[in-house]
């Protein structure tokens, strides 16, 4: 198990099926393009950044095709001759089996829905306020917000191999935490976004330490892609351009995907769960101080801006195993003297 006091941005630790690279405390400037492609950012203003939940609309189309898959063979198998003509069959059961199908998938689709909302009204937004450079974070045991400087959030992409017959797929994971405030060697609560690839989750960490440390126009705007208007924009675009079977085709895939209810689902929810999760001191906390109040970078990570850029000057990238690597405590490490993650 690797200890947070080894951890700071841009240290590398590795075995032969894991890999982590650490991106914070003192969050170093990535050199990456910020890019929120798992559609995580909710809300942005000049004072806050708020992050959340991956898209509900994905989750339910994926769901919704599941299930109509299993009602389309279910159609199929009560259409047979066998089901509509066997004598010993009562002529109304293939009916009444296929209807007790139908009822049961969508009963299973809404109860999932359902049992989704609540578990997302649970799990609040992380809100990073860059006026006082502070995170609001519901990681307490009663998942009320504790807030905590920026540069002492721990982050990281990691990276676990999954092994099959034929081939190895790397798979990466942004985590977001924070110090466990009982045991000086772990961590408190955590937030998870799969990236597909380490590349991906240092893109989406970009999004937010550009917001941070540069500015809000760094940082993309939140996502309009599973907004029911423009799915609605998005159809009436493509009815104009595709011919009349590509169109046919196109309705099929959408009915099949439940995508009309899944985009009006992903508005109900973007609407709905900042009203009941974001408790009145994060409100006031989230308001505008005056521009003199606001806090600045610590000495420590400028410094450790100046050392990554240093390295970058010269064709490094973070993550290269030779970076050097700021520690407030040593002032340099390097990468080499890594430790794997099963180590104390």
């Amino acid at each position: 198990m690797i200890s947070r006091q080894q951890m700071m941005a841009g240290k590398i630790f590795k075995d032969k099926l894991n890999r982590i690279l650490v991106l914070s405390p003192l969050p170093i400037e990535t050199q990456h393009t910020a890019h929120d492609g798992a559609r995580i950012i909710k809300a942005k203003t000049d004072v806050y950044l708020d992050i959340g939940h991956k898209s509900v609309r994905e989750g339910a189309e994926n769901l919704a095709l599941g299930i109509n898959i299993v009602n389309l063979i279910s159609i199929v198998i009560c259409s047979s001759p066998y089901w509509m003509f066997n004598s010993i069959t009562d002529s109304y059961f293939p009916i009444y089996f296929l209807l007790s199908i139908l009822a049961g998938t969508h009963f299973l689709y809404f109860q999932s829905i359902i049992r989704n909302y609540f578990s997302l009204k649970k799990f609040k937004f992380i809100r990073f306020n860059r006026q006082r450079r502070e995170v609001a974070l519901p990681f307490t045991d009663t998942q009320d917000f504790v807030i905590i400087p920026w540069e002492k959030l721990y982050a990281w992409a990691g990276t676990s191999m999954m092994i099959t017959e034929s081939t190895a797929i790397p798979l990466s994971t942004l985590t977001i935490t924070i110090a466990s405030p009982t045991d000086a060697t772990d961590f408190k609560g955590r937030y998870e976004v799969a990236g597909g690839e380490e590349i991906n989750c240092i893109m989406q960490w970009e999004c937010i330490r550009a917001f941070m440390e540069d500015g809000s126009d760094a940082c993309p705007d939140p996502s309009k892609v599973n907004t029911l208007a423009e799915y609605k924009a998005a159809r009436r675009q493509m009815r104009k351009e595709l011919g009349p079977w590509q169109w046919i085709k196109q309705k099929l895939i959408d009915w099949l995907h439940y995508s009309y209810f899944a985009h009006w689902l992903s508005d109900w929810h973007e609407k709905k769960l900042p009203k009941v999760t974001i408790p009145e001191n994060i409100k006031r906390w989230s308001e505008p101080i005056p521009e003199d109040q606001w806090q600045q970078p610590s000495d420590e990570l400028i410094e450790a801006n100046f050392l990554a850029h240093d390295f970058y000057d010269v064709g490094g990238h973070l993550g290269d195993v030779n970076m050097p690597v700021y520690d407030p405590r040593k002032k340099v490490t390097f990468n080499q003297q890594e430790k794997k993650p099963d180590e104390p």
